[in-house]
């Protein structure tokens, strides 16, 4: 798009002279002769010779607003009135080469003093393979010519818009989706670039098919010349999206993308050489088109019946095989439906393409999505201790690694917890009431250290938690945790017993996290040894479990 607008700056084309008064417009008509004895039947072409050829028409009574409209491929047109020429076309021009693309239309100015006068125009046509004439002439405005073709148009830019809206929609749920896959394939990301350049092509391409756009720039060689550049690009494009969402015909599909960008190059070359004007070369185009429609509908086709694939392979695939058949109609139109509006419906074929690739973006989305999710809940889970729902032991060596690069202060507290009696729990009640007073002890955990850095099990019945408080404010949140634990009262388990040790950079300066998590470990074992020495209490505490 850049290119294309740096492009315009070297355009020349002055035919163009706006007015803003509205009329009616009025049909001329054209003769052989001054007299203005013999008729000329329009549409007119001059296939008996490539020269310029003369005709007369009488003008009507004229305001200094008006202009005349001659509809149709010329070359030149010059205007005279009693053998003083006052119009005479100029051949617009990038970086010094002319061309006539864009010239469908000329635009003559009049004045009051024209009024009922006879004039004499001179024409030369152009050398197109599809034909050159003139079609229409008529009396008018360029304020009645522009609304007159803004009505006709507006349907197709509208469509072309919502295309350019469902394109950027397009791009946005591909890469979003490819960024969430575990598995990232170029292929993926492929589809999505191709689609938004193909949908750029097709809105570039509809939006400079219409003489409007030239009008109101005041640069129709300029629109010309960026019609056929998006047109000339669309089966580049469009091949190399087919190659994106098919491996089984990818050499087909490649061939078919190489041979759309030789032809591209050839005919910049033509161009950029003046050996051809891009007008005459178009047909090349159309070429491709005709056999990039027919692989497209052959190939999506089988796509599309191949039980392997993917949902969103086969929608697309369906999508591609309808806008085929679109193309196909619109190109008949286009050589044989005169004055038939192909371009809105080639821009219904190209909306269904986007809405069917919409929908695979969706779906592919969709996927990527669930994917991501089940790949988040997986990571979530091995990371904690499926019998408690806290942290496991790779989450703490996680944990702590995060604090040996940060750093810890002062009042980081560590706390290694040990379950008194869990070895005598399943050996006198069973393994569901061990179960039972692990569970237990986590959630009296979680009640009393909501705000923990961290809580996980370590293993068997010892727990760690990390969390940050000042030393007499911990010691009675330490005394509510027990507290909780000794009045559990479970289905099985009617108290808990526990022991602990901690230990902070308070009590223990200049040491390193190892050396405080070992002191915390010893603390620990300390108070667990000293409950065992006392019998009456581990007799007690066995006695208050059953």
């Amino acid at each position: 798009m850049i290119f294309y607008l740096i492009l315009a700056f070297f355009f020349k084309d002055t035919d163009l002279k706006r007015v803003k008064i509205v009329t009616q417009p009025t049909a001329l008509k054209l003769y052989f002769d001054e007299e203005l004895t013999q008729p000329v039947k329009l549409p007119f072409n001059n296939n008996k010779s490539k020269e310029i050829f003369t005709v007369y028409t009488q003008l009507p009574s004229l305001r200094d607003t008006n202009i005349i409209e001659i509809h149709g491929k010329y070359k030149n047109i010059s205007a005279r009135l009693h053998q003083s020429v006052f119009f005479n076309s100029e051949v617009p021009s990038v970086m010094g080469i002319e061309t006539y693309a864009g010239r469908n239309t000329c635009f003559i100015p009049l004045s009051t003093v024209f009024s009922g006068q006879t004039i004499n125009l001179m024409i030369s046509l152009q050398e197109n393979p599809y034909g050159a004439s003139i079609s229409d002439i008529r009396i008018s405005t360029m304020a009645t010519y522009i609304g007159e073709n803004i009505k006709e148009c507006l349907p197709s830019y509208l469509l072309s818009g919502l295309l350019f809206i469902c394109s950027l929609f397009s791009l946005n749920a591909f890469v979003f989706s490819y960024l969430y896959q575990s598995k990232r394939t170029l292929e993926e990301l492929d589809i999505s670039i191709e689609t938004f350049l193909i949908s750029v092509s097709i809105v570039v391409w509809i939006i400079t098919n219409f003489d409007v756009l030239g009008v109101l720039i005041g640069n129709m060689a300029f629109v010309g010349v960026l019609n056929y550049l998006s047109f000339t690009s669309l089966p580049i494009f469009f091949s190399a999206f087919l190659c994106a969402i098919n491996k089984k015909h990818r050499l087909m599909l490649r061939a078919l993308q190489i041979i759309s960008e030789i032809n591209l190059a050839i005919q910049v070359i033509l161009f950029v050489s003046g050996i051809y004007d891009i007008t005459q070369m178009l047909f090349l185009t159309h070429l491709i088109d005709f056999i990039a429609i027919i692989i497209t509908i052959c190939v999506a086709f089988d796509f599309a019946n191949v039980k392997k694939f993917k949902r969103e392979q086969k929608v697309l695939s369906i999508g591609s095989t309808i806008f085929g058949m679109f193309a196909i109609v619109s190109m008949l139109l286009f050589l044989f439906g005169k004055g038939m509006n192909y371009m809105f419906l080639i821009t219904i074929g190209f909306f269904i393409l986007f809405g069917m690739h919409i929908l695979a973006s969706l779906l592919k989305l969709s996927n990527s999505l669930n994917e991501h999710a089940k790949l988040l809940e997986s990571e979530r889970n091995s990371y904690k201790d499926q019998l408690t729902g806290l942290g496991n032991r790779r989450l703490y060596y996680r944990k702590i690694a995060k604090l040996e690069a940060m750093g810890i202060d002062s009042e980081t507290n560590f706390i290694m917890i040990d379950i008194n009696g869990l070895k005598a729990t399943n050996d006198s009640l069973g393994h569901d009431a061990g179960d039972e007073l692990l569970k237990s002890t986590a959630i009296c955990m979680m009640e009393a250290f909501p705000d923990a850095e961290l809580i996980c099990r370590l293993g068997g019945d010892e727990f760690f938690i990390i969390i940050k408080e000042r030393a007499e404010i911990l010691e009675r949140r330490i005394n509510r945790f027990i507290s909780y634990a000794a009045n559990w009262n479970g289905e099985v388990i009617k108290t808990i017993s526990l022991s602990y040790g901690v230990a902070n950079r308070s009590n223990y300066p200049g040491y390193s996290i190892p050396e405080l998590e070992k002191a915390a470990d010893e603390k620990m074992y300390k108070a667990k040894s000293d409950f065992y020495k006392n019998k009456s209490a581990l007799s007690n505490a066995l006695d208050g479990r059953r």
